[in-house]
């Protein structure tokens, strides 16, 4: 495949890394999740860079790269650290089959709320909604919600 992947087209298939680089990113992932899960916000994030340094440049031409920028966006924001939550966020949206993942969509649009970025935050919102995944909406906090109905 030549030039970067159009993550927003369904049809382009990413890029497969190597076996043994991919399972070597998946399992810096898991253990990753395993210290997050812990509340261990600091070795989950170790893990993830460690993950996300394992990939070949360019990384946002890899599917997994969508993976360990919205594990990265997902520990930045229980951290509290919605401005780096954010960019990873973002990142992890010009990856291969990211676009549209409600998950990403729903994460990004908590940080802009929390950054105060009302505007954007509605827009990921709907994107989350339109994606069939209201229901991830409603397990987070009625906050997010509400900004849907002001």
């Amino acid at each position: 495949m030549t030039g970067k992947p159009n993550s927003d087209d369904p049809n382009i298939t990413p890029q497969t890394l190597k076996p043994s680089i991919a399972e070597k990113v998946l399992q810096l992932c898991k253990h990753g999740y395993v210290f997050y899960d812990q509340g261990d916000i600091k070795s989950a994030l170790r893990q993830f860079y460690m993950a996300w340094n394992l990939l070949p440049k360019p990384q946002t031409d890899w599917q997994e790269s969508g993976w360990v920028l919205t594990a990265l966006g997902d520990s930045y924001f229980a951290k509290g650290d919605y401005k780096n939550g954010k960019q990873a966020l973002i990142s992890a949206l010009h990856c291969p089959l990211a676009n549209g993942n409600p998950i990403i969509h729903l994460r990004l649009g908590q940080c802009h709320f929390e950054l105060q970025e009302l505007s954007a935050a509605k827009q990921q919102f709907r994107e989350v909604i339109a994606h069939g995944s209201l229901d991830l909406l409603n397990k987070e906090d009625p906050k997010y919600l509400d900004l849907m109905n002001s």
